[in-house]
């Protein structure tokens, strides 16, 4: 009896212990199930953004009219769908001569050219959203300044005025100038839109008129949702 026993006894741990480690996998299983769930509707979450550029000038009537009254207002409807990115260059050149400083050329006069700058040093300084609203304050008209525009976000003055007036600023200045020119050299009007495809002309004032509209029938074009 007692090998009888014996074997009994081993058959009944091995059957315990074999239960046991599968009780302790289980939890584990079904935690990695979790995550990837978690995962899954993260994703269906993401909301697709269509990228938007726009090249344009400071002290440009043109530019102002479309800021004001196109492009803001769309962007406070639709900034989680848009990835928007300004360029302040528009028909700007620089002339560059050997162990010369770079002369900077705008089209309506050298105050321009500093305010384009100011621009690209807001933009680099401000996270995107906010530096967004301060440009958009300082294209509503010829007289905003700059410190108005500035309200709430005083931390970041220093550093933007520090960029405007030294070298990061420069630097910007000419990356905006190639990126203008690969679009087109000259641009043929001010602002000119580029919305995810290469640039059109042809699409260009209906871009400006109607620009919300535009918007969303690209992004559904695109994306296949309807804003």
């Amino acid at each position: 009896m007692r090998p009888n026993t014996a074997n009994s006894f081993m058959e009944l741990l091995f059957i315990t212990l074999l239960i046991g480690s599968l009780l302790l996998l289980c939890p584990v299983r079904a935690a990695a199930t979790n995550n990837v769930n978690v995962q899954s509707s993260n994703t269906l979450n993401k909301t697709d953004q269509l990228p938007v550029t726009i090249y344009y000038e400071t002290l440009c009537s043109d530019s102002m009219v479309f800021i004001t009254h196109q492009l803001y207002p769309s962007w406070l409807r639709h900034q989680k769908e848009m990835k928007l990115r300004l360029v302040p260059f528009g028909k700007a050149w620089i002339e560059e001569h050997p162990n010369e400083e770079p002369k900077y050329h705008c089209q309506h006069g050298p105050r321009e050219c500093q305010l384009n700058i100011l621009h690209g040093c807001i933009l680099k300084k401000l996270p995107p959203k906010k530096a967004f609203s301060v440009v958009a304050c300082l294209m509503k008209n010829f007289r905003t300044s700059f410190e108005q525009c500035m309200e709430g976000h005083e931390s970041f003055q220093t550093s933007v005025v520090n960029c405007s007036q030294g070298q990061q600023g420069a630097k910007l200045f000419k990356e905006f100038a190639n990126e203008t020119d690969n679009v087109h050299r000259p641009l043929p009007f001010v602002p000119t839109i580029v919305a995810d495809e290469p640039y059109n002309y042809y699409e260009q004032d209906d871009w400006l008129q109607h620009f919300d509209r535009k918007f969303m029938e690209r992004y559904e074009a695109k994306f296949g949702v309807k804003l």
